[in-house]
C-alpha cells in the first residue's frame, strides 16, 4: 500500500505528464495550422500575382506595392506589423520578468 505522500508525489507527477503531453499536441498543431495557412497564402499570392500582373515576378517587385495607389494599404500593414512587433516583445519581457519572480502562473 502506497501512503498519503507517495500517492500525492505520484499524482503531481502524473499531472506533469499529462501536461506535458498537452502542451507537445498544441505545439505540432500549430506547427501544422502554421504549415497550411502559410501553403494557402502562397497559392492566394501565386493565383493573385498571375491575375493582375500578368506574370508572378511582377508581384514581387516593389513597384508592384503602390499598383492603383495602394500605398495607404502598404503603409497599414507595416505599422500593424511594426506594433503586433513591439506589443510581442512586451509581453515576451513581462512573462521573463515575472518568471524571474517566480510569480509564474
Amino acid at each position: 500500500m502506497m501512503t498519503g505522500e507517495e500517492r500525492l508525489s505520484e499524482l503531481h507527477r502524473r499531472m506533469k505528464d499529462l501536461r506535458k503531453k498537452r502542451q507537445s499536441r498544441m505545439i505540432n498543431t500549430m506547427g501544422v495550422v502554421s504549415t497550411a495557412l502559410f501553403a494557402c497564402l502562397f497559392i492566394i499570392i501565386q493565383h493573385l500575382g498571375v491575375g493582375q500582373f500578368g506574370t508572378t515576378t511582377n508581384l514581387y517587385s516593389g513597384s508592384s506595392l503602390l499598383y492603383e495607389e495602394a500605398g495607404g494599404y502598404v503603409l497599414t500593414a507595416i505599422v500593424a506589423f511594426v506594433v503586433g512587433t513591439i506589443v510581442t516583445v512586451l509581453c515576451v519581457r513581462k512573462h521573463n520578468r515575472e518568471k524571474e519572480n517566480g510569480e509564474e502562473s
